[in-house]
Parts: C-alpha cells; sequence; structure tokens
C-alpha cells in the first residue's frame, strides 16, 4: 500500500509546486531554459538533473518490460519525465504501486 500511497504523495506535492512555480514566474519557460544554460555552473545542475533522468528512463524501461508493458506504455511517462522532470517516474511508481496493491490478495477476517 506504501508502494501507492508514497509516490502518489510526493507527485501530488510536486505537480503542485510546479504548477505554483510556473503560474507566478516573471518569465516564460523558454527563457528561464535559456537562462539557466546561460551560465557552465547552472548548465551542469541541469546535465546532471537529465543524466539522472535517463538512468530513472533506462529503468522504467527494464522494468516495464519485466512486468509485459511494451514501448508505447512507457511513452507518456517518458514524454512527462523529460518535460517536467521527476513527475514522469513518480506517475511511473504511483501507477504500478496502484496496479501492485489491486493485484495483491486481501486478507479477509477468516484468514487470520
Amino acid at each position: 500500500m506504501l508502494r501507492f500511497w508514497v509516490p502518489l504523495t510526493a507527485l501530488i506535492a510536486f505537480s503542485a509546486y510546479t504548477v505554483y512555480a510556473i503560474a507566478t514566474s516573471d518569465q516564460s519557460l523558454g527563457a528561464f531554459a535559456s537562462e539557466l544554460m546561460r551560465r557552465p555552473t547552472t548548465a551542469l545542475v541541469v546535465f546532471d538533473v537529465y543524466l539522472a533522468l535517463l538512468m530513472l528512463a533506462v529503468w522504467m524501461f527494464f522494468d516495464a518490460r519485466r512486468r509485459g508493458h511494451g514501448l508505447a506504455y512507457l511513452l507518456v511517462f517518458y514524454v512527462i519525465t523529460f518535460c517536467f522532470g521527476s513527475a514522469g517516474p513518480l506517475a511511473y511508481l504511483t501507477l504500478r504501486g496502484w496496479r501492485d496493491w489491486r493485484a495483491a490478495p486481501r486478507r479477509t477476517s477468516s484468514s487470520l
């Protein structure tokens, strides 16, 4: 059950803050991105984050394949990941946790 609720809570919090940050920003996303890439130190952070996201995308690929899903299943998560960062893997983990939770055998009072 925690495998569903923890990533869902993180996804909601991260998504809410993302919407807030974008809504209250005084510049466009394109201007923000170009400003980040203008200096080597902030560009390094961007490259590091995207490298980590790429590693997560590779893990999601092998995990989804092991669970019987194809590349088409992952495309939505990949688009979210490379546009909104951590929201993609969090969405993947939330759905994965939901499916595991729904598939788990339930305890009944007679089995206790």
